[in-house]
């Protein structure tokens, strides 16, 4: 322990590299606790909604959404997410916000938990973890 100081000016490049991969490593999981983002599988989302009567809501565009979409999605654009989040009564019911890939799903969720949606959860993986657990879509 007494050389540790000593092991930090000799090898700097070494123990920047490592603080800056843990940083890496764990910031994406302490910035998810800090906004109150809820991460969730597939499987998870599909249980969710089925046994709490939550809302899938696709943040996709008109475009994407009718190439594909989950059954009874609810397709509410990034766009227009402020204005037509009026569409969503309950604010206790719990809403599994969807994209192609997660990127636009976490900004909508920050969104909707500062408009006061209680239960705000973020499909991981989007589409793709979706069609990855072979999940059906329809067209």
């Amino acid at each position: 322990m007494e050389n540790v100081g000593e092991f930090i000016v000799n090898h700097w490049i070494l123990v920047s590299a490592f603080v800056i991969l843990a940083w890496l490593v764990f910031s994406d999981s302490i910035n998810r606790r800090l906004s109150g983002l809820q991460p969730l599988g597939a499987m998870q989302a599909v249980r969710l909604v089925n046994q709490n009567k939550g809302k899938f809501v696709d943040v996709r565009d008109p475009s994407e959404y009718e190439k594909e979409h989950i059954a009874d999605s609810l397709n509410l654009p990034l766009s227009q997410l402020a204005e037509e989040s009026k569409q969503l009564k309950d604010k206790t019911q719990p809403v599994v916000i969807v994209c192609a890939s997660g990127q636009r799903a976490r900004s909508a969720a920050k969104q909707l938990r500062g408009k006061g949606f209680e239960q705000v959860y973020v499909l991981t993986g989007g589409l793709h973890a979706w069609k990855e657990a072979k999940l059906p879509l329809f067209n």
